[in-house]
């Protein structure tokens, strides 16, 4: 393909109009062309924008030929002295948030102004049909009680005048759920497929938890990191694209933010750190495999997994929040998290032999040999340690089935603490310990769930309509093997 990118196909490939030769083609040059990546996905993100639009005025999500050409024309006649080179195949090029809100503006006004003077009966007004509904059964100007969850309609317009960033059209209507599982009873600290058994008493409606909740998806040719309140209100855009892995600081320091970059199509290629707006972002490590940060909740310091040695096996390490004093903990693992005393931390092993599997527990000054498993089960995945307090939250799939289980830091008190046929998994606590965040496909639909361990109380944050948790076999992601949707993580901070 020649250098000067993919102008002249964007069009037939947003349209999926391409010969499969072709398309496959565009697909290589994206994977080596971050520009061209970036303009891909702001176009198809400016398309999206559009939908409901063009939904309502057509009844088709998209424009025919010949009004697109029209729009086309409206547009570079209604363009300003100053011109902003924002033409139908390349508006991608406008790289920050203020100037996409602003084309999307001006498509818009556009695709008005011709569909009115071609279509006879199209209304001039509409409203957008793109919302979210909030489980605490209101929007933020309007907070209601959430003891009886009620989905109410909140339009992303008002959402976007009170978001750091951009909306998120990828989602879509959340309900609130009341009391669908129930913490249960464990029965053997090695054998986690626990069978189900009721709570002796049900409790009282848990309040909703505040804080924000971080989350990446896989959209648009890139991974895009997404927060929003755990009542599904607030939803923004990290400003930074081609990032994920999120870790959100328990202590809201100036970079409460980690989170690993792909370079793809924004930033270095390592872990990186920055404020919630994405101001000064500065890289943390200097290993593009270097992966899961955590944050200490006592100190500026981190722990993340990397594969940045030759054999490409998995190990820990930690460094300081401003790149200082990076340390290798000489011992193999992944999915590291610390305990609240910043010293302690879990983490998913196995033994040198490769047998004993499951979650380890080691701390800070302790040599390589010292760590020892304190729950055998090999399916064990993203531990999460609470931050007040000996218990770990995790993900396993003993009986075929991804569900959430607790265990107590010293391997007792095991309990499993959902029994779902759906996918359950990448749990993340609340600042409080109280609330779980986590994953799920349940009614069919990926998206962010909370649940209170006490009560069992269960509420669906937001849904997925668009993106995905990782992304199609393609490099970089499937570098040193494959990646899987557990290898993304979540996190929840104040």
């Amino acid at each position: 393909m020649r250098t000067n990118h993919i102008d002249e196909h964007l069009e037939a490939y947003l349209d999926r109009q391409l010969s499969p030769a072709v398309q496959l083609q565009v697909e290589r040059h994206l994977n080596h062309c971050s520009a061209c990546a970036q303009q891909l996905a702001e176009a198809e993100r400016l398309q999206r924008e559009l939908r409901p639009v063009l939904q309502a005025a057509l009844g088709q999500p998209a424009l025919p030929p010949h009004l697109r050409a029209a729009v086309k024309l409206a547009l570079e006649q209604q363009q300003t002295p100053r011109r902003l080179a924002i033409g139908w195949g390349i508006t991608g090029r406008l790289l920050n948030a203020a100037g996409t809100v602003a084309v999307v503006a001006l498509l818009a006004v556009g695709a008005y102004t011709v569909i009115r003077g071609q279509i006879p009966g199209v209304p001039a007004t509409y409203t957008s049909q793109i919302t979210l509904r909030s489980i605490a059964g209101g929007s933020d100007e309007t907070p209601t009680p959430a003891a009886t969850p009620t989905p109410a309609v909140e339009n992303t317009t008002a959402a976007a005048r009170k978001s750091t960033g951009d909306t998120l059209p990828l989602l879509v209507p959340a309900t609130g759920t009341a009391a669908l599982s129930t913490p249960l009873v464990a029965q053997s600290k090695k054998s986690p497929g626990i069978p189900a058994q009721p709570a002796t008493s049900t409790a009282e409606a848990a309040e909703l938890p505040g804080g924000t909740i971080a989350f990446a998806l896989f959209d648009n040719n890139m991974y895009q990191i997404h927060l929003i309140n755990p009542d599904g209100t607030h939803p923004r855009l990290y400003p930074i694209n081609g990032v994920s892995e999120p870790a959100l600081h328990p202590a809201q320091n100036d970079v409460p933010l980690a989170y690993r970059s792909w370079n793809d199509p924004d930033g270095p290629r390592t872990l990186v750190s920055s404020d919630i707006t994405g101001q000064s972002p500065a890289s943390i490590t200097h290993f593009w495999e270097d992966a899961q940060p955590d944050w200490s909740p006592v100190e500026n310091r981190l722990i993340f997994a990397s594969q940045r040695e030759s054999d490409r096996k998995w190990r820990l390490y930690s460094v300081w929040g401003d790149a200082s004093i990076e340390v290798n903990l000489r011992r193999e693992g992944r999915s590291p998290t610390f305990a609240p005393d910043g010293l302690r931390f879990a983490f998913e092993a196995c033994n040198e032999t490769g047998n004993r599997c499951g979650l380890w527990v080691d701390n800070l000054n302790n040599s390589e040999f010292d760590a020892q498993p304190v729950l055998e089960d090999k399916t064990l995945k993203s531990p999460d340690w609470s931050p007040t307090g000996e218990t770990i939250a995790y993900m396993a799939n003993p009986n075929d089935n991804w569900d959430l289980y607790l265990v107590d830091s010293d391997g007792q008190n095991l309990r499993r603490l959902t029994d779902d046929p759906a996918i359950d998994g990448l749990p993340a606590w609340s600042p409080d310990g109280e609330w779980l965040a986590f994953v799920s496909d349940r009614g069919g639909m990926w998206g962010i769930w909370i649940i209170n361990v006490a009560s069992g109380q269960l509420f669906q944050t937001v849904a997925f309509e668009y993106g995905a948790l990782t992304p199609a076999e393609r490099l970089p992601y499937n570098q040193h093997g494959p990646r899987y949707w557990w290898d993304e993580q979540i996190s929840w901070g104040n």
